[in-house]
Order: C-alpha cells, then structure tokens, then sequence
C-alpha cells in the first residue's frame, strides 16, 4: 500500500534541514568557508549563527543576532566602550571575521575594534569595557592601546593611510594573526597592522566586539568569527602585492 506524505510532513522536514544546515555551518560565512587553513590548524567557530552562546557583555542592552550575525547597536549614549566578550581567553591565535558598518555619523567619525590580549575592565559603572589592545577597524585602522599607552600602531599619526583597504558601509573581511609578542592584522587582502610588542604587554584575555563610546546612534555586524589556536606563522588571506 503506498502511503502518500502530507504536506505537513514535507514542510516539517524541509524545516529540519534548513536548521540542520544551519547548525553545521556554526555561523561560518562563504568567506570563512573559502579560506583553506593548514592542517596543524583546527579552526572552531566563535559564532554558532544564532545566539550568544559562549559570549557575555550588555547583551539586554546592546548586542543581539540578526540574519545571522552579532549585531551591536545603540539609539542613546554609551558613556564608556562596551564589548561583548568570548567567555574563554586566548593567546596565540587566527582569527577570521567579517564587519560592517550599518550606521553611524555618515559613516565618517565612528570606529569598531576587535579587543585582544588585554584585560576586562570596569568604567563608567560599565563591567564589560576593556584595557588593553584594540585592532581598530571602520574609518581609523590602527591599535589603540586602551587605557594603557593610546595610540600605538601606527606611531605619530592618526591611521589614515590604512583606509586605502575599507568597503565603506560592506562586509570587511578580516583575518588576525598572534603569534607572541607580533600582531598582524589583514583587511579585504590587504596588510593594515604589522605590530611587535615589548615582551610582557600582551598576555591571554577573551576577545571582545567594541561598542565604542558615543552619545549618537551607531550599528556593526559582525560574522564568521573562526578562530584556530596554535596557528602556522603565515598569513592567509594576503593578497600578493601587484
């Protein structure tokens, strides 16, 4: 006797899928997919695509998921940076992501930044800010050493010869490299940061998604988010130089 399949059921499988899929891909992105790691290289999502799982900050206030990405915004004043961080800290390691500016003073003055290699600070009443380096990204490309030493990459100026590499208001593909006291940071193929340290400044902390300071409105997106400990000292989404 065969037995026809309702509607219903195709439905309820093809929501299956879709979510199975989506849990397979752990937040990856066709980008992050595309990279081929070394094989003494086990990257693992940061990210799973769908909640915060793994990650603490202002999540009621500031941070959410949207289509897929963290989303980091706010409509009044952030008296201090804020950031939303990886629950578990990290030393020597590869990190892939993607950001983008979605608003924020014409896309002009405001800045993002990944933090690293610092410690977790408590300002302006906020438990979730941050001392340490800031590879800062969207409008000014540089380390910005937070409450310690302020600007340290590039030395003596602002940072805009690093702008060259920005999509302005679109996906930024980024890739961090940290391997001891050197840290390289490549934007859409391009090298914007390339940093040695004094030996004891830098030290494992979680990665944090900075929410930077502001009394106006500003929106990032960020996805991908595959990290890989451990890593070969290359870097792998350099584009060779024409």
């Amino acid at each position: 006797m065969l037995v026809m399949k309702s509607p219903l059921n195709i439905d309820l499988l093809a929501l299956f899928l879709v979510a199975a899929f989506a849990y397979v891909a752990q937040g990856q992105t066709e980008w992050t997919k595309g990279v081929p790691f070394p094989k003494s290289e086990k990257p693992l999502p940061l990210f799973n695509g769908h909640d915060l799982s793994g990650w603490e900050g202002q999540i009621a206030k500031y941070w959410s998921v949207q289509n897929g990405a963290i989303r980091g915004a706010n409509e009044g004043e952030v008296p201090a940076s804020t950031y939303l961080f990886t629950k578990k800290s990290y030393r020597n390691f590869r990190l892939l992501f993607e950001v983008k500016q979605t608003r924020g003073e014409k896309f002009s003055t405001t800045h993002s930044a990944v933090a690293v290699l610092g410690e977790k600070l408590e300002d302006k009443g906020d438990p979730f800010s941050f001392k340490g380096p800031l590879l800062m990204f969207c409008n000014d490309w540089g380390i910005w050493d937070a409450n310690r030493r302020n600007r340290v990459y590039p030395a003596g100026h602002n940072g805009t010869l690093q702008q060259a590499a920005e999509k302005i208001g679109d996906w930024n593909q980024i890739e961090v490299l940290v391997i001891g006291d050197h840290i390289r940071m490549v934007a859409n193929g391009q090298l914007v940061i390339d940093f040695k340290d004094q030996p004891g400044m830098l030290k494992p902390a979680p990665i944090g998604l900075q929410l930077h300071s502001n009394q106006r409105p500003q929106e990032y997106h960020f996805r991908g988010l595959i990290l890989a400990e451990k890593p070969e000292d290359r870097l792998l989404t350099l584009k060779a130089s024409k």
